[in-house]
This record gives C-alpha cells, sequence and structure tokens, in this order.
C-alpha cells in the first residue's frame, strides 16, 4: 500500500491521509486533518481537504496508529511537566486509606465504579494540561520535583481534588495531595 509517515506526525495511507493539528474536542480528544486522494481528472490537486475529526471518526477508521501531535520543544511556563507522559494512579493506595478516602467527595465515595472514575478523572485533566500547560503546578517534596494537577470527579469545571504526580522513568505515579 501506499503509506507514508513523517516522524509520525502525517499519515498517508492509500486514498486517505490526515494529521494531528494540535487542537482537542471540547472533550480533551485529539483533532484530525482528513484528507482524500483527488480522483477528479482535469485537477492538478492531488488531495482533497475531508473534514475535522476525531479519533472515532469513520475518516479514521483504519488508520494505525494514529498520527501523533506535532512536537516543538520549548519550556511551558517554566514547567518541564510532559503532558504525554501516561499517570499511573495508585488506586488501591488512594481507596484503601481511610484518610486519603475522605478527600474524595462524600456523595461519590461509595459508588461502585469509582476506581474507573478516579482514573477517567485523571486522564481527562492530564489531556486537559496538554492544551492548558498552566494548570499543573511544580512542588518540592523531599528534595525531589513533583507535580499537582487539578482532579474533577463532581464537575467538569471546579476541581474536586489535587493529585500529585511523582516523576518516574518516562510516566508519572499518581497520588492524592496533602493540600
Amino acid at each position: 500500500p501506499d503509506t507514508l509517515s513523517a516522524q509520525g506526525f502525517f499519515h498517508i495511507e492509500n486514498e486517505r491521509a490526515c494529521f494531528h493539528t494540535g487542537l482537542y474536542t471540547q472533550r480533551y480528544k485529539a483533532v484530525y486533518a482528513c484528507f482524500e486522494r483527488n480522483k477528479k481528472q482535469n485537477s492538478t490537486l492531488k488531495w482533497y481537504f475531508n473534514g475535522f475529526c476525531d479519533e472515532v471518526s469513520p475518516n479514521l477508521k483504519y488508520i494505525h496508529p494514529l498520527p501523533n501531535k506535532p512536537y516543538f520543544p520549548a519550556m511551558k511556563n517554566g514547567v518541564n511537566f510532559i503532558p504525554e507522559w501516561p499517570i499511573r494512579v495508585n488506586v488501591d493506595h488512594i481507596l484503601g486509606d481511610e484518610e486519603n478516602l475522605e478527600r474524595i467527595p462524600s456523595k461519590i465515595r461509595k459508588v461502585k465504579n469509582l476506581p474507573l472514575l478516579l482514573e477517567t478523572a485523571v486522564e481527562l485533566a492530564r489531556r486537559k494540561s496538554v492544551i492548558e500547560p498552566s494548570i499543573i503546578v511544580p512542588q518540592g517534596y523531599q528534595n525531589r520535583l513533583q507535580y499537582l494537577l487539578p482532579v474533577c470527579l463532581t464537575n467538569m469545571v471546579k476541581p474536586d481534588l489535587a493529585m500529585t504526580l511523582s516523576v518516574m522513568d518516562g510516566y508519572y505515579l499518581g497520588n492524592l495531595s496533602d493540600t
């Protein structure tokens, strides 16, 4: 097949092409620009713009892996947080410790899917940090750098708690903040 991937930022496969715009939907899903091969014989254009879409669009059904977000190395508000790194939420420690559990809003403490809700809220906060790096607050703790990430569990706008993110080797370990 006719396949091209320039450093993972642009994808061409058969009759389709796409790239990650660096933009996100209101639910923090990546937005891709999609193109199709131009089949008009009297045109000099090889491709035409088909629209913008997120990862679940039929336009991207056969694109795997999806193109990466373009990366331009620069300091982000003086913070070297890498939002592309995954966050491993220490769910057992958070929900298994009575003091930590008390930090969770009371109206959701006993819901059966609380572990999933917590991990999903952290993932949404990580996605938000990609487009709003100022939500991340660096802090020193025991002579190490860690970050505070606001997490929204009951309201998509107002954070319910802060998660501390300890820097590991290529990922962050998330625990609840004492603040």
